[in-house]
């Protein structure tokens, strides 16, 4: 009976493409010729679950490893990442939600012709959550994230970053749906903010004290008709706000 608390679910992809020579064609999928191969996709993905699907202690480990490599006409690029995340679940006290993830990413981008844009970065997340479930349709969340990135070539670029935040989820069934959230950032930075490779470690914020906030709302205005409101909003220590809003109108037929 122990053992039936577990469940364990892998998966494998693999995509390549390769360059074409007269009448003969590589179907393996597993062929290591790359002065012909044009593109690869490759992925490996292990779960293991405990009391998956239920409310108490529901706990999971994922390891993830990906290649992406393409051959483009200034040269190769390629990404590779090796992952693993824990997550935690955990009801109790009726309308309460605790969840813990913590996860350890080796990230690696190289790039043939732009050598600034290579990086290898080692990232570490903790992430604990805590929500208030009002009912089916509407909860609450208060959640914390530490981020710590470093990168282990070139210039050597480091991020301590301490997220706070607060969001909620209200869902009415075929009629509205409100999804908001506002995010407090504190960026340490080592480095030149200034460069490909410190946009993707900040992931677009900025040094120092970063705001964001967001607000989705979805309208069944009709059976044949659907209204979609998009609003985003950031602020930096060193620009002004900015503002971001899409509105949608989505006819069925």
């Amino acid at each position: 009976k122990f053992w039936s608390h577990f469940y364990n679910q892998t998966s494998f992809l693999i995509d390549r493409k390769n360059r074409r020579e007269g009448a003969e064609f590589d179907l393996n999928p597993f062929s290591t010729d790359e002065e012909n191969q044009l593109g690869l996709n490759k992925s490996i993905r292990n779960v293991l679950f405990f009391n998956r699907g239920k409310q108490r202690y529901t706990t999971s480990y994922t390891f993830l490893t990906n290649t992406n490599r393409s051959t483009l006409s200034i040269g190769f690029q390629e990404n590779r990442l090796r992952s693993h995340q824990l997550n935690f679940n955990h009801k109790f006290a009726e309308s309460w939600l605790l969840n813990l993830q913590s996860s350890f990413e080796a990230n690696e981008s190289l790039n043939e012709n732009f050598i600034s844009r290579n990086y290898q970065l080692d990232e570490w997340r903790f992430q604990p959550k805590l929500s208030y479930i009002f009912n089916e349709n509407a909860r609450f969340d208060v959640f914390y994230q530490y981020t710590s990135k470093d990168n282990t070539t070139g210039a050597m670029e480091q991020l301590l970053q301490n997220n706070y935040g607060l969001s909620f989820t209200y869902n009415k069934a075929n009629k509205l749906a409100l999804t908001g959230e506002v995010n407090f950032f504190k960026n340490e930075f080592v480095g030149n903010a200034n460069t490909p490779v410190s946009y993707q470690i900040l992931e677009g914020l900025q040094p120092g004290n970063n705001f964001t906030w967001s607000l989705l709302a979805q309208k069944k205005l009709t059976k044949f008709l659907d209204l979609n409101l998009n609003y985003f909003g950031r602020k930096t220590e060193t620009s002004k706000t900015i503002h971001t809003g899409t509105i949608q109108l989505k006819a069925y037929f």
